[in-house]
């Protein structure tokens, strides 16, 4: 005779436990199996009680001390008895609480909180604007020959100041921009899922991949899948104004799937979004203050689609409005 199962029980095999010991010991931010547990049956007693099977996938965005942070983990499966549905998480790991600077053997790191946007200016009169939840490693001072080089994680401007003789490079983990003077926006989340360059004025060399380099003008951009490392660096057509909006307070959705939404909300306001994918997906256009609160803007997206929200803490529920 088979044991029945309850509808949200957890059921976990040796490699789930442990993926999730690894994964907790390294991040030390994700929750518990306890924690995880009663967010669970928070949301699923707001549901219709079907049983259903559900499997957890968590995009992490953030900076991770130390680790790589792959782009989608498998977490413990939620068992019960018929159907199968996906749960998503996205969830902003590890991030600082205020701007942090530190100096460590002449290299300077400025890292950024959610919701926060940073302006520097370095040694060679460079001006640089880092996004919410990013970090920018660079020398004090810059040799008097050879190269600029920076290194970048999560999004920033650039405004490089001019000087023949010493390219400026922007490395980061799947590609680097050189340059001799431009002004340009570099984003390389690991939850977009691609790194990309966009060129507001000047000229870029973008290099990936196994001595891959490509030339891009303004009003153009380049990209590279970050999962797949043979990846070619795929040029395309932009508005770059589009993609600058952040650095003058804005949020920019041109035709942007709800998943990129849930992902960029995640990461600037320092929540986790549960959602539960019984609809397909959507798409919306506007622009929005990024100065807002999270229920604002989560009240502007709901009022045009078909998904509501609920936020309890820094936990944001998503699911289908009902007729």
């Amino acid at each position: 005779m088979m044991e029945e199962k309850k509808e949200n029980d957890f059921k976990m095999d040796t490699e789930d436990l442990r993926l999730l010991n690894a994964f907790g010991e390294a991040l030390g931010d994700l929750p518990s199996e306890e924690e995880t547990r009663a967010a669970w049956n928070a949301f699923a007693s707001r549901q219709d009680a079907q049983k259903r099977r559900r499997i957890i996938q968590m995009w992490t965005s953030g900076i991770a001390a130390a680790i790589v942070v792959p782009a989608a983990l498998i977490v413990p499966r939620i068992i019960s008895e018929d159907t199968i549905q996906d749960i998503e998480i996205f969830a902003a790991l590890d991030v600082p609480e205020a701007i942090i600077t530190s100096e460590s053997n002449g290299r300077i790191t400025l890292s950024t909180p959610p919701a926060t946007t940073t302006q520097i200016i370095l040694d060679d009169g460079t001006q640089v604007t880092l996004s919410a939840n990013s970090r920018l490693e660079y020398p004090k001072q810059f040799p008097t020959e050879g190269t600029r080089e920076v290194h970048l994680t999560g999004e920033a401007r650039f405004e490089v100041a001019k000087d023949s003789t010493r390219p400026f490079i922007v490395s980061t983990d799947k590609m680097d921009v050189r340059v001799l003077g431009t002004t340009f926006d570099v984003n390389t989340y690991e939850d977009e899922g691609k790194s990309f360059v966009v060129l507001v004025e000047g000229l870029v060399e973008v290099s990936a991949g196994k001595g891959e380099s490509r030339i891009i003008t303004p009003g153009y951009m380049a990209e590279v899948n970050m999962h797949d490392v043979q990846a070619k660096i795929q040029i395309s057509k932009c508005d770059p104004e589009h993609y600058i909006a952040w650095k003058n307070g804005n949020f920019s959705f041109r035709n942007a799937s709800l998943t990129e939404i849930l992902k960029r909300v995640s990461r600037y306001y320092d929540v986790t979004v549960i959602r539960e994918q019984v609809f397909e997906e959507e798409y919306y256009t506007g622009d929005v203050s990024s100065d807002v609160s999270l229920e604002s803007l989560l009240a502007v997206i709901e009022s045009s689609t078909s998904v509501s929200f609920k936020v309890e803490r820094k936990i944001v529920y998503v699911h289908k409005k009902r007729d």
